[in-house]
């Protein structure tokens, strides 16, 4: 689905830059965000690490919203911010109950697999490849925002 977008990327001579696109609520769409977020770093010197653990996050976080609130017909909003050598990505989920993923308890990764209970470990493996995650609720709007040092 053709969303919308501001920004092109990396502005010359500028430290901060932003885009924004609505994606269709289907895991058919992460190679079109994967393709947005490329677009949107192109030219930016980072290592491939650092894009890779980007689109994890990223691909966990959409899919949960896929996944978890299937009924809803709404696209979701990915924005990008690059600032001094940070990026922030924000997921927006329109109409949607809350679900904060700060508040996903840390699985028993320590336990045998046989012992452990499913469910939780990408988030908590998201959690441990981004600099910061925020959360927030506000009128049934549901925005979960990471920051990713790319220095």
């Amino acid at each position: 689905m053709a969303g919308f977008a501001s920004g092109d990327g990396p502005v010359e001579g500028s430290e901060a830059s932003s885009a924004s696109r609505q994606f269709r609520r289907s895991v058919d769409s992460l190679a079109e965000i994967f393709d947005f977020i490329e677009g949107f770093l192109a030219g930016v010197a980072l290592p491939p690490a650092a894009l890779h653990d980007v689109q994890f996050v990223v691909e966990e976080l959409f899919t949960n919203q896929v996944k978890y609130a299937a009924g809803n017909p709404n696209p979701l909003l990915l924005e990008l911010r690059r600032r001094e050598g940070r990026l922030e990505v924000s997921l927006t989920d329109f109409d949607a109950e809350p679900f904060d993923p700060r508040s996903v308890p840390d699985p028993r990764v320590d336990l045998p697999i046989e012992e452990r209970r499913p469910g939780g470990l990408g988030i908590y493996l998201s959690k441990k490849l981004v600099d910061g995650i925020e959360y927030e609720y506000v009128d049934r709007r549901s925005k979960t925002t990471f920051t990713k040092e790319l220095r």
